[in-house]
């Protein structure tokens, strides 16, 4: 979702429409969203994306409609620690920090935070995006008390540097060792695939950046064109997924059906499979038309680690399956990563009930959620 925000933000800046965005930076207790979260306002205060909604969300909103008429870049503190009781709507129980700043199509370091996206955005390429918050401890919550008066110093607070790829490093924080040292972070950043505020320092001033990262997408790959995958190409591309559809039949692997899927691909199942690219990020699907074609796209996959790997049929079948593999000499602790049946148990029953119980077990595997799954083994 983030990836897409920030291509709707390179979008807005090429077309020479300024913006405003907030980023949630730092995160204590329960929040609503996690850090990294954002929002665009534009100058008629419409939203996309969101830092959480409600009141928090409101305060930020403010903010960005100040910053959009010329207030300078801030980080707004946004307290939900307030009594359940309250009508605040602020019960959340944690606090948030927000980056609040302006990206206008006048300023050349706009220009250049669009250009980085596009090219960090590209397929299997990766991204850091870097912004100044401001002076060392200005906006420590840490300790849940009001953040003190700092002495100022640094590059001014909404500062970017953008790093795409390992090498290429976009913008500048006004002092080459302090370039350095933001590189440095960020590859480490883009190492762990998760964002951080670190400090850095020019002279005698220290200042706090936030380093977001933009990984390559997560994967879907759909082996079948059924029912099932109309639905389920839909939500997962919703949910930030790259999908690709998988078809042996044209008249079903038929991008119209699939205006949301990266690709369609009408080839024989098999041939496919052998051929498929399967990474730490791929989620694969098995929801053909028949058992046969469910079977020889789970063999092809073994010893594959996919992020996710589930195939459609009732528990009777799945189990015949799974028997009949582990008699070919598959390794079971391979099949029990396997889920089949496929999905959480919501009981249900449409093709689209069916794609929703599916995405949403694969959602609970990569967040690590603890919704009861159909799987025999899983």
């Amino acid at each position: 979702m983030e990836r897409a925000l920030y291509q709707e933000l390179a979008n807005r800046l090429e077309s020479g429409q300024k913006v405003a965005m907030a980023t949630v930076v730092r995160s204590w207790g329960s929040t609503p969203r996690e850090v990294g979260a954002k929002m665009l306002v534009d100058p008629q205060g419409r939203i996309r994306g969101t830092i959480g909604g409600g009141c928090g969300e409101a305060e930020a909103w403010q903010v960005a409609r100040e910053v959009l008429q010329g207030a300078p870049a801030q980080l707004v503190h946004i307290d939900l620690t307030e009594d359940i009781d309250s009508d605040s709507g602020k019960v959340c129980g944690g606090r948030q920090e927000a980056l609040v700043e302006l990206l206008d199509p006048e300023d050349l370091r706009a220009r250049a935070l669009a250009r980085a996206i596009r090219e960090g955005c590209e397929p299997g390429r990766e991204l850091a995006l870097m912004a100044v918050l401001g002076p060392t401890g200005a906006g420590d919550w840490r300790q849940g008390a009001t953040p003190q008066a700092v002495p100022s110093g640094g590059p001014a607070p909404g500062t970017r540097l953008s790093l795409v790829g390992p090498e290429e490093l976009v913008g500048t924080l006004g002092d080459p060792q302090a370039d350095c040292l933001a590189l440095e972070r960020a590859r480490k950043c883009l190492a762990r695939q998760r964002p951080e505020v670190v400090s850095l320092a020019i002279g005698e001033a220290s200042f706090e950046v936030f380093i977001d990262v933009l990984v390559p997408s997560q994967e879907l790959v759909v082996a079948g064109a059924g029912h099932i995958a109309r639905p389920l190409c839909r939500m997962a591309s919703l949910c930030g997924y790259r999908v690709t559809v998988i078809d042996d039949r044209a008249e079903f692997a038929d991008p119209v059906y699939f205006p949301d899927a990266a690709e369609v691909v009408c080839r024989p199942f098999l041939d496919a499979f052998h051929s498929l690219e399967v990474g730490p990020r791929t989620h694969v699907v098995l929801v053909t038309r028949g058992h046969k074609h469910d079977e020889e796209c789970l063999r092809a996959m073994v010893g594959r680690e996919p992020a996710y790997l589930g195939m459609i049929g009732s528990r009777r079948r799945t189990r015949a399956v799974f028997q009949e593999l582990e008699a070919e000499g598959v390794d079971p602790g391979w099949l029990d990563r396997v889920r089949a049946p496929i999905g959480i148990d919501l009981g249900a029953e449409t093709p689209e009930e069916i794609a929703v119980a599916i995405l949403a077990e694969m959602i609970a595997v990569r967040r690590g959620g603890k919704a009861p799954s159909l799987s025999l083994r899983g």
